[in-house]
């Protein structure tokens, strides 16, 4: 189809950093869009060069006012973060609107929300809800899928995610300090379970060298059980510096989180600083090492890789939201949906700049 015959994408939190990627990449398309948020002033300037764009800004940021402003739309996209606290009313709104939703959250908390509290009511309005669609999670649950192809019944899904920079946006920093606050999960033996980051360990081979990563409470544990037979899933994360997750401070960050006071002064500390990685840090490589073990002790093993995981969470979210316009998505793509779910893994992993191939299993 043509970009004349999409309907326009709506981006809530479209003056954020990875909210003006997207709009960028929509308006590489020609898609007409419809840019939501609180400032008319921020919103006016995101807006500056796309041709085919509407602004609407909303006074108050409730499920009915959020409702309106998407109505119509094709597609949204959510950017609004941190998501546990701004994402509810966005999601709800796209539901109620009856608009197909995908969203930038890296936050385990508001994936569980969305597949436990909206899953049913999605269903009944027949509208697809896709959270965690960017670098977290989608190269490991596409991964997964294909890892998985032709094992069977497994008993374990493990995802390796290695950074060779760290450059973040103020969104993701403000989310992970609200993130190492709270509880999260890991999928054990069938059932979500409390985990701590870092409490466990992966070591892998990747082009980056050999890598260590700790565990994290990931967006695989709630959607990989969707899509795939497995009793465990397991995600890890390696990056630079001396506070990652398989660093032995990573636990003592948390547990100073959970000191009142500290988290909000945090918070305002990451807030004042860049708004995006450099040029320099976005072109930083990424690789992806995600091992499925089938209840027979068969294994298969693929990297994802790629560079600027920013740009690859915008290509994503571009991506599926022109296919929800357009009507490409599976006809079983209706409500809370696992990436896996709505798209073919291998074919959107290379559409969206990331290649795939197969390794020995570690």
């Amino acid at each position: 189809m043509t970009s004349e015959s999409v309907r326009s994408i709506a981006i809530v939190g479209a003056t954020g950093f990875t909210g003006r990627l997207v709009a960028g990449k929509l308006a590489a398309r020609d898609v007409p869009l419809t840019l939501i948020g609180r400032n008319q002033e921020r919103l006016t300037d995101a807006a500056q060069g796309i041709e085919r764009c509407e602004i609407r800004p909303v006074d108050t940021w409730d499920e009915a006012t959020l409702a309106e402003a998407i109505s119509g739309s094709g597609a949204v996209v959510a950017c609004a973060g941190p998501f546990v606290s701004a994402g509810g009313p966005v999601v709800r709104a796209a539901v109620r609107a009856g608009v197909p939703y995908c969203d930038s959250t890296g936050e385990q908390p508001f994936i569980r929300y969305v597949f436990n509290k909206l899953d049913a009511e999605a269903r009944e309005a027949g509208v697809a809800l896709v959270p965690g669609f960017g670098y977290d999670y989608v190269p490991g649950d596409l991964g997964a899928a294909i890892a998985a192809e032709g094992l069977g019944p497994l008993s374990s899904v493990d995802v390796v995610y290695v950074l060779e920079s760290i450059g973040t946006s103020r969104g993701t920093r403000v989310s992970a300090i609200e993130m190492l606050g709270r509880a999260g999960y890991d999928y054990a033996n069938g059932s979500l379970r409390r985990g701590r980051i870092g409490a466990h360990r992966r070591t892998v081979e990747t082009p980056l060298g050999r890598r260590t990563g700790g565990s994290i409470p990931a967006g695989e544990a709630i959607t990989v059980p969707r899509h795939l037979d497995v009793d465990t899933v397991v995600t890890y994360m390696s990056m630079p510096g001396p506070v990652g997750p398989s660093s032995p401070l990573a636990p003592v960050a948390a547990l100073l989180l959970s000191v009142p006071g500290v988290g909000a002064v945090l918070k305002r500390a990451v807030a004042a600083g860049p708004e995006g990685p450099s040029d320099r840090e976005r072109e930083g490589r990424v690789v992806v090492h995600i091992q499925a073990t089938a209840r027979d002790g068969s294994q298969r093993a693929v990297l994802v890789e790629g560079r600027d995981v920013y740009g690859f969470t915008a290509d994503a979210l571009a991506e599926l939201a022109v296919r929800f316009a357009d009507g490409r998505v599976a006809s079983d793509g209706i409500g809370a949906c696992a990436p896996a779910q709505v798209v073919e893994p291998r074919e959107f992993l290379e559409a969206t700049g990331f290649s795939v191939r197969e390794v020995e299993p570690e």
